[in-house]
């Protein structure tokens, strides 16, 4: 694993971090289209989760002014941005973004973020407008949106563009597809949980930076596109694993921080999950579930508590 590198003369600004697996394609693509966009004490920070593709070595040819990070093995979404994470805030950035290796970034964008951010310290997590890449016209994410029922949802996903709203809007949660971080609400709030691996690890970020007691806001006059990438898969070994994450994680999540009158109301689902859970770890030669679920379920408590006294349940069923 390479990491080190020493800091950048300029006083750092913001470390934009972008994940590789696989997608050579798709990463070439997104970093052309921010070319010229960085300001002075911007650095572009590649981890490659071991592509098998060719990805690093075209990386470090095309872009050699990028800092890349070869992370030895596949540590799925949450391990791979923490490298890159961690890698930032020890150099001193005061803003970290995490960027899809399947998104366009148009000019001013990573600007306008920061801009918007700087003149409030209350924000700890600012998204842009996601918007499909194929039909920009329409919604990708506005940002997440809670459920009652344990569940989480992209806000507006496939609407009209003409329903997004105009002005600064709060928002639960960021889509980690693109999202600004403050530093200082990382340090607070800590990274990815790395056992969630992949899906629901951006929500789980979300509830933490909120009992920090951050704000987070989506910002629709700045846009990104997006194609989306592992929630394409519906056939195979892939979709297989997308779907034992999913239930597994948003198992641990709701034993977390879903209040106790929605774990009994739908107990029977919950209860449902945990059985196709266990099913596809067999399947998948997983680790056991319940070191996962067993570690969220002893904070529950103490989470609930915080939640209730910051008045977090506000945002369960709310929609913008």
């Amino acid at each position: 694993m390479r990491i080190a590198e020493p800091p950048p003369s300029t006083e750092p600004r913001l470390a934009l971090i972008i994940l590789s697996w696989n997608q050579r394609p798709a990463i070439l693509a997104c970093l052309e289209s921010l070319r010229g966009q960085l300001a002075d004490g911007d650095r572009i920070v590649i981890v490659d989760n071991a592509s098998a593709d060719g990805s690093e070595e075209a990386l470090r040819e095309a872009f050699p002014e990028h800092h890349v990070i070869q992370s030895g093995d596949n540590l799925g979404f949450a391990g791979g941005c923490n490298l890159g994470m961690e890698w930032a805030l020890s150099a001193g950035y005061p803003w970290v973004m995490l960027l899809n290796s399947d998104t366009k970034v148009p000019t001013g964008t990573l600007d306008g973020l920061v801009a918007h951010a700087r003149e409030r310290p209350e924000i700890g997590a600012l998204q842009p407008l996601l918007l499909q890449m194929d039909d920009p016209k329409r919604i990708d994410s506005m940002g997440q949106g809670l459920t009652f029922m344990p569940g989480v949802r992209d806000l507006g996903m496939g609407e009209a563009l003409s329903t997004a709203p105009e002005e600064p809007t709060e928002i639960f949660g960021a889509c980690a597809a693109a999202v600004l971080f403050r530093a200082d609400a990382l340090r607070k709030a800590g990274l990815f949980d790395p056992e969630l691996f992949i899906l629901l690890e951006d929500v789980e970020l979300m509830f933490r930076i909120r009992l920090a007691g951050y704000r987070v806001e989506l910002v629709p006059s700045l846009r990104i596109l997006h194609e989306r990438g592992v929630s394409k898969e519906r056939e195979g070994k892939l979709a297989q694993r997308r779907r034992f994450y999913l239930q597994r994680n948003m198992v641990a999540l709701a034993m977390r921080y879903w209040p106790n009158a929605a774990l009994l109301c739908f107990a029977p689902l919950l209860a449902y999950r945990k059985r196709i859970s266990r099913q596809l770890a067999d399947e998948l030669q997983e680790r056991d579930c319940r070191h996962l679920w067993n570690r969220y379920r002893a904070v529950h408590r103490a989470t609930r508590a915080r939640m209730h006294e910051l008045g977090l349940d506000r945002w369960f069923g709310r929609t913008l």
